[in-house]
């Protein structure tokens, strides 16, 4: 609902909210569109948890929590989305102190599964700071891999549902509503970004996921002894893995600064050498409404590659460690397939005709 008022107004509020910048390295996009969809989740996800919270009272407390410490986060990036003047270091210290709020008032990572390193979190100053660090890394995570309608959102929805089923077998209800909140309120901005892009997620929307999603995982394992620690890294796997992927690929292959944006992340190079290459070679503007969306199915394919075997295998800290290797080689084999220009022919649209490759 809240989204299609997005859309509806956007004649009012477009100036402000309107994402205009075709020339930065990560656009994909042809026609100004509202980037504040993170709106639509964040009321979608706050309507459903006030309709389930009343009647279950172990729920009461921990989803108003939970939305208290992703404020900072979220209202940081909704600055973004609409001045377009708050910096990535910026919104990444919005999101330690997001975690950090969270840590204060329900605890944080207290277990990773090596005897030496648990012994070190217990000691709460040591906890808070990997808190901080591994909830506001995955937390930023999600947002570089928001580039393409329907990538981030479907992705996260997936992550929900996998950690939905989980919490449901171990009876964790209150993980489970929360989770499904989650998936409902972004299948519901899903409607208005997949596959038209009439609404982005934008920065506040991709940080009140990527937040909500590694404190839920964070807090299924503490409060729930028989999940392996290593789901929690599982689940969120793709999103983390890309940033890991993309420091390495700036820093040492091509000698940028890591915080400075490109146009060569998996998503990206789907696009251009996979999805655009079938219908046009010349410009983007040229490329069908439709062209940005085709590209988000092949990353959601790759998701469930890790995401499946977490999901099954959630007490099985040795099927974990195989299923994130699995997905790292995939990916790995994958883009650099695609960044050579050596894309394998079965994963190339149907093809509309015979072109010429571009230099």
């Amino acid at each position: 609902m809240v989204g299609g008022l997005i859309v509806a107004s956007e004649r009012w509020h477009g100036k402000l909210t309107g994402d205009v910048d075709f020339k930065k390295p990560q656009a994909s996009h042809s026609r100004s569109t509202p980037r504040v969809g993170g709106l639509a989740v964040v009321a979608g996800s706050l309507a459903g948890l006030l309709v389930l919270g009343p009647s279950n009272m172990t729920l009461t407390w921990l989803w108003p929590v939970l939305f208290i410490a992703a404020m900072p986060v979220f209202v940081a990036g909704l600055l973004e989305d609409i001045t377009k003047d708050v910096g990535a270091g910026k919104r990444l210290l919005a999101a330690f102190l997001s975690a950090a709020i969270a840590w204060w008032l329900i605890g944080g990572v207290s277990r990773v599964g090596i005897p030496s390193v648990d012994w070190l979190l217990a000691w709460w100053p040591v906890s808070l700071v990997f808190t901080m660090l591994a909830v506001g890394g995955c937390t930023h995570a999600l947002n570089i891999v928001d580039g393409m309608n329907g990538l981030a959102g479907m992705v996260a929805t997936l992550m929900a549902v996998s950690i939905g089923l989980v919490a449901l077998q171990v009876q964790d209800i209150p993980i489970f509503l929360i989770s499904a909140a989650l998936a409902s309120a972004t299948l519901g901005f899903l409607v208005w970004n997949f596959p038209f892009g009439r609404v982005f997620l934008g920065d506040g929307g991709a940080y009140f996921l990527g937040f909500m999603l590694a404190e839920l995982a964070v807090q299924l394992v503490v409060r729930n002894p028989g999940v392996s620690p290593f789901y929690a890294l599982a689940v969120l796997f793709y999103p983390v893995f890309e940033t890991l992927f993309s420091i390495w690929r700036r820093r040492f292959k091509r000698g940028t600064p890591i915080d400075q944006p490109d146009a060569l992340h998996l998503h990206q190079l789907v696009f251009r050498r996979l999805v655009r290459v079938t219908f046009s070679r010349d410009s983007r503007h040229a490329v069908p409404a439709l062209c940005n969306a085709m590209a988000s199915p092949y990353l959601w394919v790759l998701t469930l590659i890790g995401l499946v075997p977490a999901t099954i295998w959630w007490d099985s800290t040795l099927i974990l460690c195989i299923s994130l290797l699995v997905f790292s080689l995939v990916y790995i084999w994958l883009y650099s397939r695609l960044v050579s220009w050596r894309g394998p022919s079965w994963l190339l649209l149907p093809s509309i005709g015979k072109t010429k490759k571009p230099d």
